[in-house]
C-alpha cells in the first residue's frame, strides 16, 4: 500500500511538471515594510553629541602621545630694502597714514600758537557782503590803521575775520552755512577777546535782540562832532570813508558800521589782552576817521 501510494504521487508531480498550466501561480511576497524611526528629540540629541565629543576629547588626551604633529611653516622674512618695505606697507599703511595726519594737525597748531604771528587787533566783519572776495589784501590794508605795536612784539599785525550772514527771507545765501555762520558770530561774542566789529544792520539787530541794548560802546562823547552822517549812537558810519572804499561799499550799495563792544560779562576787563584789545580798536577808528576827516580832527583838537 505505502508504495502505491508513492508512485501515485510521483506520476502526479510528473504530470504537474509536463503540464505547466494545470500549476496554481504562486502569489508574491509582499515586501517587507521599514519601520520608521521615532523622531529624536533636540535636546536628547545635543546630549549625545555632547557625549561623544566627551569621549573623544577623552580619548585624545589619552593618547596625547601618538596625536600627529604637523610640520611647522617656516616663516619668510623679508631680506632686502624693497621686500621690507612692501610688507610694511601692506600691514601699516593705514596706520601711516592716520599718523601722518595727526602729526601735519599737531605740528601746524604748535607752529601757528608759538611761531604764528601775534596780532594787535582782530577786525571781524558779520554783514551779507564777501569783502574779502573783492580786496584780495584786505589784512594787509587793514593792518595801515594800527598806529602802534600793542602787543609789543616789534610788529604791526591786524587779524581779518570774516561772518557772511543774512536774515533776509530772500537771500541766495546756502541755509546751512548761514546758520553756521550766525553761531560762529555767538560762538565769537561768548570769547569775549574780539572787541572790534563791522556789522549790517541785519547783524546788529541780531546781535542786540539776543544781548540787549548796552552790548557797544556809545561813541557821541568821542566822535559827535563827526555829525549824525558819520556817528550815530553806538555806531560809526563808514562808507563815506577810505576804509569804506576798500571794502566797495560804493559799488555794493549798502551800508556798514563800525561798533566796539563794551566791557563787561565775557568781555572781562580784568584781563590784559581785553584791555589791550579795547585800546587798538579806538587807535584803529581814530586812524580810520582823521585819514577821511582831517579838518574835522584838527579843528577838535585845537578846541
Amino acid at each position: 500500500m505505502d508504495d502505491e501510494k508513492q508512485n501515485q504521487e510521483q506520476s502526479r508531480e510528473q504530470s504537474q511538471q509536463q503540464d505547466p498550466q494545470n500549476q496554481k501561480p504562486v502569489p508574491p511576497v509582499p515586501p517587507k515594510k521599514k519601520k520608521k524611526k521615532p523622531a529624536e528629540d533636540p535636546r536628547q540629541r545635543e546630549l549625545r553629541e555632547l557625549i561623544e565629543l566627551k569621549k573623544m576629547q577623552q580619548a585624545a588626551a589619552e593618547h596625547r602621545e601618538v596625536a600627529y604633529e604637523f610640520p611647522k611653516e617656516e616663516k619668510i622674512v623679508p631680506k632686502t630694502f624693497k621686500d621690507k618695505w612692501k610688507n610694511y606697507w601692506y600691514h601699516y599703511k593705514t596706520t601711516t597714514w592716520v599718523t601722518v595726519f595727526v602729526v601735519v594737525i599737531a605740528g601746524w597748531m604748535i607752529k601757528d600758537i608759538f611761531f604764528g604771528p601775534k596780532y594787535d587787533l582782530t577786525v571781524t566783519t558779520a554783514t551779507q557782503y564777501n569783502f574779502s572776495a573783492l580786496n584780495n589784501d584786505l589784512q594787509g590794508y587793514l593792518t595801515r590803521y594800527i598806529p602802534e605795536d600793542y602787543n609789543g612784539d616789534g610788529k604791526k599785525n591786524v587779524s581779518y575775520s570774516e561772518i557772511t550772514i543774512s536774515l533776509d527771507p530772500d537771500t541766495t545765501m546756502d541755509p546751512q552755512l548761514n546758520a553756521i555762520n550766525m553761531q560762529k558770530l555767538m560762538a565769537v561774542f561768548a570769547s569775549g577777546e574780539e572787541l572790534l566789529f563791522i556789522l549790517d544792520q541785519d547783524a546788529y539787530d541780531m546781535l542786540v535782540e539776543n544781548s540787549g541794548e548796552g552790548l557797544f560802546v556809545d561813541f557821541t562823547d568821542r566822535y559827535g562832532f563827526l555829525g549824525d552822517d558819520i556817528v550815530q549812537g553806538d555806531k560809526i558810519y563808514i562808507q563815506d570813508t577810505r576804509l569804506g572804499e576798500a571794502l566797495y561799499l560804493d559799488r555794493l550799495e549798502g551800508e556798514a558800521f563800525i561798533c566796539v563792544r563794551e566791557m563787561g560779562g565775557t568781555a572781562d576787563p580784568s584781563k590784559e589782552s581785553v584791555q589791550r584789545a579795547r585800546e587798538a580798536s579806538f587807535g584803529f577808528i581814530d586812524s580810520v576817521l582823521e585819514e577821511s576827516f582831517p579838518e574835522a580832527f584838527a579843528e577838535q583838537q585845537n578846541n
